[in-house]
C-alpha cells in the first residue's frame, strides 16, 4: 500500500510516461512507466528519498525521450500521490 510519494505525467509527441516516487511498506522507489505501451521502462528501484526518486525517475524519462523521440524531457508538474 501507498504510504506518500509523487507523480508527473509527460506527454511528447506520441509518447505518454508516467512518472514515480513513492514511499511504500518497502522502501522509497522511483519508476517510470509507458502508458500507451503498458510496460514499464523503469520497474520500481529502491531510493533514499522522494527528492531522490523524483531525479532517478526524471533521468530515465529523459534517456527514453532522446533515444525513441528525439526530444527533451518538458518541465514536470509534480503531483501529490492518489490526486488528479
Amino acid at each position: 500500500m501507498l504510504e506518500k510519494g509523487v507523480w508527473a505525467e509527460v506527454i511528447v509527441g506520441k509518447e505518454r510516461l508516467r512518472l514515480f516516487s513513492e514511499e511504500t511498506p518497502g522502501g522509497v522507489q522511483a519508476s517510470v512507466y509507458n502508458v500507451n505501451e503498458k510496460t514499464w521502462i523503469a520497474p520500481s528501484e529502491s531510493v533514499d528519498d522522494i527528492d531522490e526518486g523524483k531525479d532517478r525517475a526524471e533521468r530515465y524519462a529523459t534517456a527514453y525521450l532522446r533515444r525513441v523521440a528525439g526530444t527533451e524531457l518538458p518541465l514536470l508538474n509534480w503531483k501529490k500521490s492518489r490526486s488528479v
